[in-house]
């Protein structure tokens, strides 16, 4: 199951997920940062930032091996449709535990299209090379 594509791609995917939250930060499209669940845990609350970073890293690197493992399972499903039904419910999911919003239309008001289209980017870019490599080296 552990291949080198798989490594490569969840070291990608990760990679550019970890730019694209700072670039999307940095320039106010999402409202939260990235790592502001550091201050939330008292381990972190003091670290330096890129320690964040770092295991924000990590994080996302596991996320994405488990997706990729699971996209495989899901090879007779077209890989657009995964990808868009999983970064759909994964993006409301992370930004709605963010935001805990009292209301649903409180919710859908504090939704990033950025955000969502980031998650929609890296989930395709990991479902699509899931697939292919499971259809053609299998």
């Amino acid at each position: 199951m552990f291949n080198k594509t798989m490594v490569w791609t969840t070291i990608i995917a990760a990679l550019f997920t970890i730019g694209a939250l700072k670039f999307l930060h940095f320039f106010n499209f999402i409202k939260w940062s990235p790592v502001g669940w550091g201050g939330k845990w008292l381990l972190f609350g003091s670290s330096n930032e890129g320690w964040k970073w770092a295991l924000l890293f990590i994080i996302l690197l596991l996320a994405f091996g488990l997706f990729y493992g699971l996209s495989r399972a899901t090879a007779n499903i077209p890989p657009a449709i995964t990808a868009i039904a999983v970064s759909v419910v994964a993006a409301v999911a992370i930004e709605w535990i963010i935001y805990s919003p009292l209301t649903f239309t409180e919710g859908v008001k504090k939704l990033s299209v950025p955000f969502i289209s980031l998650i929609a980017i890296v989930s395709r870019f990991v479902t699509g090379t899931a697939v292919y490599m499971k259809k053609t080296f299998e």
